[in-house]
């Protein structure tokens, strides 16, 4: 009877408790329902049998587009997407407040790439009435370089000014002539009102990396508990002298090495061999340039169109012969306007350099190319500093990015504007920003210290003192090297990074080397 009872009573307590957790896992699912419903930032609502109007309320306007397209909201806080296989329309937003830009020099500066590239050719410009609403309407397009997909080569800019420092930007791309009315029958501002929401976090995707370059990845991006320093040396790979003096000089083995390529080079074959057999790994970087008539032409469409297969297979085979793990660095700094594949000089489309950046892993991933290891890596500042151009805008995906790579320099005060920089001035204002955004492993693919504004040996003290507080880099790449002023007949050094000169700077890297 007693043993009765007491499962009785556990019974009870037992549907009890069963009764109760499901009342507190109802009430749960009704707030986070709650949650949801109230979470009205952006809106996408049917229009019509043919459209759907999207909502941004925290951006305060609304757009109508057709039904078809597909919403992407990973990075709102730049821009809001939508797509179908034919269509895209994106919604940027600017806010020039407190920056050097203004709605008055955007549409002309921000244009200025796509009339330099021969590429690309504008069709027409005008102003257009939106319900009372003026927008600014630049109408341009492409040859086609798809074949087995369709090339979205006809494009459209509109851009409407909420007031002296707020723009709204509208970019279409179609694989068929661009009409607006069609498209985007409708746009309108709003009264600003909710709270953006959070913008997704991107992480690598598992990778099949031959067992040499998992052993590295892990020794050195997984696993490291510390700072690891490679370096760049002109002479390197091409000659080990200068290296091995540096290494003496500074008593460290530097791991990793730097390199530079562009499309007209073949692949480095003897070079990368020599640091092979000295046992480093190389970050190899390759540019999507061509020399052409004695200038650098980017070549993004040439690659789209397979005009460049030839050539990515040799770098292909190179790479599988090297049989050694490489950090492959394409096309850095691409949201800087000095170099030739940016958007800003391609069209305003960062799709062109996502799509070239996939073609590339694609063709090596068919060729069983397994010991790269890919690394992307935008300037610490966008210029121009306009939401097209913005670095997130270039992220071409989690499977085909194994690294988030940081570059920025203390550029010393040799030009004009420019500042002298502490460490923490130089990385803390992207570093925090990127881990909130990526969970990648992260390294400092080059950075250094200028000589003129300041103190170089406190300099790189202070650095080493620092780098350690941010736990997700791993990997930092010292630059030794000048950079010229191209401007005087001399061309005498205009900012001096090397730090094999000065003897207070040599005694104060070697010291902050044997801290790690």
């Amino acid at each position: 009877m007693k043993k009765i009872l007491i499962t009785l009573i556990f019974a009870l307590a037992l549907t009890s408790t069963t009764v109760y957790a499901e009342e507190i896992t109802a009430n749960l699912n009704a707030e986070a329902s709650e949650l949801r419903e109230s979470d009205k930032s952006t809106e996408l609502l049917q229009y019509s049998e043919e459209y759907n109007k999207y909502i941004n309320h925290p951006y305060g306007y609304e757009i109508v587009v057709p039904n078809n397209l597909k919403l992407n909201e990973d990075i709102v806080s730049v821009k809001s997407r939508l797509e179908s296989d034919n269509l895209v329309v994106e919604v940027l937003y600017d806010n020039f407040y407190n920056t050097i830009n203004s709605n008055s020099t955007y549409d002309g500066y921000g244009n200025r790439g796509i009339l330099k590239n021969s590429e690309f050719e504008v069709t027409n410009e005008y102003n257009h009435n939106f319900n009372g609403l003026t927008g600014r309407i630049t109408l341009y397009e492409r040859r086609k370089v798809k074949t087995n997909e369709p090339d979205r080569n006809y494009y459209a800019t509109i851009t409407f000014a909420r007031n002296t420092n707020e723009v709204i930007t509208v970019f279409i791309k179609s694989s068929d002539p661009v009409y607006i009315d069609k498209i985007m029958p409708s746009f309108k501002f709003t009264d600003k009102s909710e709270v953006l929401k959070k913008d997704v976090n991107f992480h690598p995707e598992p990778k099949n990396f031959d067992e040499k370059t998992r052993e590295f990845y892990d020794k050195y991006f997984i696993d490291n508990e510390k700072v690891d320093f490679g370096i760049f040396e002109p002479t390197f790979p091409f000659s080990a002298d200068k290296l091995t003096q540096l290494e003496e000089m500074f008593d460290y083995n530097f791991p990793v090495t730097l390199t530079y390529n562009n499309c007209s080079l073949p692949f480095k074959t003897e070079a990368m061999n020599t640091a092979k057999k000295l046992g480093k790994v190389v970050e190899y970087t390759l540019y999507t340039t061509d020399i052409v008539n004695g200038k650098e032409k980017d070549i993004t469409l040439d690659i789209l169109e397979g005009k460049y297969d030839e050539y990515l297979d040799s770098l292909a085979r190179g790479f599988i012969e090297h049989d050694n793990p490489v950090l492959f660095r394409l096309n850095n700094e691409m949201n800087g306007e000095w170099v030739a594949y940016s958007s800003h000089s391609v069209g305003k489309d960062t799709d062109l350099f996502i799509d070239c950046w996939k073609y590339i892993y694609d063709r090596f991933e068919a060729h069983g190319v397994n010991n790269l290891i890919w690394v992307w890596n935008p300037n610490e500042k966008s210029f121009p500093g306009f939401s097209y151009n913005n670095y997130l805008c270039y992220y071409p995906g989690n499977k085909y990015v194994d690294i988030v790579g940081l570059t920025s320099y203390n550029t010393g005060n040799y030009y004009k504007g420019e500042t002298w920089r502490s460490f923490s001035e130089a990385y803390d204002h992207f570093y925090y920003d990127y881990i909130e955004r990526f969970s990648h492993p992260m390294m400092i693919t080059e950075f250094s210290c200028a000589s003129a504004g300041g103190n170089k040996a406190l300099w790189h003290k202070d650095m080493f003192n620092k780098i350690g507080n941010y736990d997700r880099i791993k990997l930092a790449i010292l630059w030794n090297g000048q950079d010229y002023d191209l401007t005087k007949a001399e061309k005498t050094v205009s900012r001096n990074y090397r730090i094999d000169l000065e003897e207070d700077v040599i005694n104060a890297i070697r010291s902050g080397l044997s801290l790690f």
